[in-house]
């Protein structure tokens, strides 16, 4: 498996940004396009080209690979009203072309959600998942237009009716559409008490398009390293080889972003150490 990462803190390097992931290991990045009131969304469309072109050779010069891209997100999640909906689909079918545009297959998402994260069990769960249905057959127009593959993200909410890897599994399932899949986040697993990382991956098996790998102490979403908290990393890598999956293994770590250089530079190569460890020794 490749090794790639969510690069925070990496635009510090400058034009170097991708050379020095390279050189730290890396073959592969995720692309952040969460905030949307930053970055791509704010130019217009002449200057959009150029910048994507730009993004695109850099990384081709370092000979890195977008294997994702982040989607919009924010939070607290807004998304209740039709005028919110309307302003997240126009925003995330914006993000899923200049995915293409760069060169990129995945991107990734979460699930909308109208009524808060503590609806599970209610009425309005259901709500929640025919919004999420409709929602998501309108962004699967356009990415079946783009040939972009929909990943859609478990989530660490254990009272949010479309957070388990379950429910994620569930509406794939029924979107039923090779441009949508999922993208299995690990930490998020590990704060549901109840499940167990490797059991889930098998539970998705090919479904599974790309991954968030990170760890935490089971109570909440820290994106601590792997070994820093309480997942059992063995058992995962033996469930992807299980699966056959033949993806990124991709890191999504918090890394010391306003560190002094050599450090940030130091954690990149720590963490693609553990990665490639973790991948031999499985």
């Amino acid at each position: 498996m490749k090794i790639g990462i969510s690069p925070s803190g990496f635009a510090r390097f400058g034009e170097e940004r991708y050379a020095k992931l390279r050189a730290f290991g890396y073959e592969c990045v995720d692309f952040d396009m969460a905030n949307t009131e930053a970055g791509f969304y704010l130019l217009e469309r002449e200057d959009l080209e150029k910048a994507i072109a730009h993004e695109r050779q850099l990384a081709a010069d370092a000979g890195m690979i977008f294997s994702q891209v982040h989607g919009p997100w924010r939070w607290p999640p807004s998304d209740v009203s039709e005028e919110d909906r309307a302003e997240r689909l126009e925003k995330m079918r914006r993000s899923i072309r200049m995915t293409a545009k760069l060169g990129c297959k995945n991107w990734v998402v979460h699930p909308i959600m109208p009524f808060g994260i503590d609806e599970l069990g209610t009425e309005q769960a259901t709500q929640t998942w025919e919004m999420n249905v409709e929602f998501m057959s309108k962004l699967l127009e356009v990415a079946r237009e783009c040939d972009v593959v929909i990943c859609l993200e478990n989530m660490p909410m254990p009272n949010f009716s479309i957070g388990s890897p379950e429910a994620i599994l569930r509406l794939v399932e029924t979107m039923n559409d090779e441009h949508f899949k999922i993208c299995l986040d690990t930490g998020h697993v590990s704060v549901f008490p109840n499940l167990r990382l490797g059991d889930e991956v098998r539970r998705l098996g090919k479904k599974i398009c790309v991954l968030h790998i990170h760890d935490n102490r089971g109570q909440r979403d820290e994106h601590l390293p792997p070994h820093a908290g309480i997942i059992d990393w063995g058992d995962f890598v033996l469930a992807l080889r299980e699966i056959g999956f033949d993806g990124v293994f991709s890191l999504e770590i918090g890394l010391p972003v306003g560190a002094p250089l050599p450090e940030l530079e130091d954690s990149y190569r720590k963490m693609h150490t553990i990665a490639r460890e973790m991948i031999a020794n499985s």
